[in-house]
């Protein structure tokens, strides 16, 4: 593995929220009240429920699936002054809540198409009962477009409550757009259509022995400890599910680039860039269970939902090709998460055998095992490994993104699609396919188009690279190269606090480099007057390590 390089970055003038989170572990303020008075709650009509189901169905059978799609959508327009209730608190602070009640829903959730909220200021979502809560959501979920779409909730008797400190008070906006009424997926038994704990009975549980039954020698346990703190279940727009992994790159900066597939975007076009907005994904981490069920009729003990949750992110890179999405979230997960950041190989050989995790329809983390060489094959144009038959577990709807590993524990690839199902505890013996990294790595020809310019950004011609936790990347081997800049943001110029001579690359979303210089005793600015307004990024590399920031130009 190539020797870990620790590019740490001190901005004082500006905060990132690199450590934003969202969780289920605080407990909403107005628990703690006797509040007598309630708002009236919003109704959501009724809608065909079998219709949406049948055509499920349909799309079950599809070799290259749409995004698992879990939830009916209903059009609202309720905000802090049209609709819910305020609560003033005796110390000045206060607080709203808004009640939703879709009869019939097994979870619910929300899109924000104004979401904003001062310091200090919290929102939560739970259920009437108070038996699933998600929150406190804070400053930290603030971003440029003011669109947030949050995580689930079990029940279809639902709140939103917004707490207030009177330090800010009227600086808060949520504005709810969306409601979601959740049908099916997340791993509860339901109606049989919908089979056990969501996906089928031949799914092995992560945490189950990952060499059952094989033959082969190859030892998977290592590997499987390892992804199971990098794969992702992801809320796409608040109604659509697929799966990912959280990727390393060979600067091992802690970056947090996120790899999926790319009909999980819809037919966006190759090359999408900013133009797709991805600030309404939610991606789910660290969700499975260590009471596993291990292809049994039995279902699945555990956590009923992810509590490490990160809200937004930006696209890299996508092509059709090879049916890949590389995003960047929005914000890194926190080190106290210490996630794993997936190693990736665009080898060709010795593919002896494979290993996928994912989250099938939905539900709790899962793993599928393919002990034979996987072979090449073009699907609908794509060019694809393909697992001909898989030897324990299986991949379902929901599963879309997720990553195909090789013996050295690297990404190979992630899933587009394929006939793969279960028959009884037993796969049906069909064959799935994953779009393969080798391709998506320099065919695109740009940036926004392939995967090399933003996991190799140095261009050190690395064929292969290993992952590893965050809290090794974090580790200091070098000096630290620190500054800050200011004003950030900024009309045109941006003034850096460096303590030696450096050079610069400025690059904007889609990667191209737009600006390059060099900073000396007598020069330590970059005018950005002659671009567009709007964000970009800087590369600053001295003899002693290398570091980036955010530029924020208005």
């Amino acid at each position: 593995m190539m020797k870990k390089i620790l590019l740490t970055l001190l901005i004082c003038t500006v905060t990132f929220n690199l450590n934003a989170q969202v969780s289920d572990q605080t407990t909403p303020p107005s628990w703690a009240f006797n509040l007598k008075s309630q708002p009236v709650a919003e109704i959501m009509p009724s809608f065909d429920l079998q219709s949406m189901i049948a055509e499920d169905a349909i799309e079950a059978n599809q070799v290259i699936k749409k995004p698992y799609r879990f939830g009916k959508k209903f059009s609202v327009a309720m905000d802090l002054f049209n609709s819910g209730q305020w609560t003033e608190l005796e110390n000045g602070d206060r607080l709203w809540r808004l009640n939703v009640v879709s009869s019939g829903a097994r979870t619910m959730n929300f899109m924000m198409d104004r979401y904003n909220l001062p310091e200090g200021a919290e929102m939560y979502i739970y259920n009437d009962e108070h038996t699933d809560k998600i929150g406190p959501y804070t400053i930290n979920e603030n971003q440029d477009d003011g669109i947030l779409g949050t995580w689930v909730v079990y029940g279809d008797n639902v709140w939103i409550e917004y707490y207030e400190p009177a330090s800010v008070r009227g600086l808060g906006r949520i504005s709810i757009n969306e409601v979601v009424h959740g049908y099916r997926g997340f791993g509860e038994a339901e109606e049989s259509f919908l089979k056990l704990n969501e996906s089928a009975a031949c799914n092995v549980d992560v945490m189950c022995n990952p060499n059952q039954g094989s033959t082969n020698g190859q030892d998977w346990s290592t590997i499987r400890d390892n992804y199971r703190h990098a794969v992702a279940r992801i809320i796409i727009n608040g109604a659509g599910l697929c799966t990912g992994t959280l990727v390393n790159n060979v600067r091992e900066d802690g970056t947090p680039y996120f790899l999926t597939a790319d009909h999980c975007l819809g037919n966006t076009g190759d090359g999408a860039g900013t133009s797709y907005s991805a600030t309404g994904w939610s991606f789910g981490f660290d969700w499975y269970t260590n009471t596993p069920d291990c292809a049994t009729n039995s279902n699945t003990v555990g956590a009923q939902n992810p509590t490490r949750v990160i809200a937004g992110a930006t696209l890299r890179a996508n092509r059709g090709a090879s049916d890949v999405a590389l995003f960047e979230l929005n914000t890194t997960p926190p080190a106290s998460w210490d996630l794993y950041y997936a190693g990736w190989s665009r080898a060709t050989s010795g593919v002896t055998s494979q290993l996928s995790i994912h989250h099938p329809s939905g539900d709790i983390m899962k793993l599928a095992r393919n002990d034979q060489s996987a072979s090449f094959v073009t699907v609908s144009g794509i060019s694809c490994w393909n697992i001909a038959d898989w030897d324990y577990g299986v991949t379902e709807g929901g599963s879309s993104g997720s990553c195909l590993l090789n013996p050295q524990g690297q990404i190979i690839g992630q899933l587009l699609g394929g006939s793969a199902a279960c028959s009884g505890t037993n796969d049906n013996g069909a064959p799935d396919f994953y779009g393969r990294f080798n391709v998506s790595w320099n065919t695109g020809g740009t940036a926004a188009t392939q995967l090399k310019d933003w996991l190799d950004p140095d261009n050190t011609g690395a064929a292969s690279y290993d992952g590893d936790y965050y809290s090794t990347l974090s580790t200091t081997e070098n000096q630290v190269l620190n500054f800050s800049v200011f004003p950030n943001p900024s009309k045109d110029i941006f003034n850096f606090d460096l303590d030696q001579e450096a050079s610069y690359q400025v690059y904007d979303l889609s990667g191209k480099v737009i600006a390059t210089g060099e900073f000396t005793d007598n020069n330590n600015s970059v005018d950005l007057s002659a671009v567009s307004n709007g964000i970009y990024f800087i590369n600053v590399q001295t003899i002693n390590g290398k570091a980036t920031a955010k530029l924020i130009k208005e």
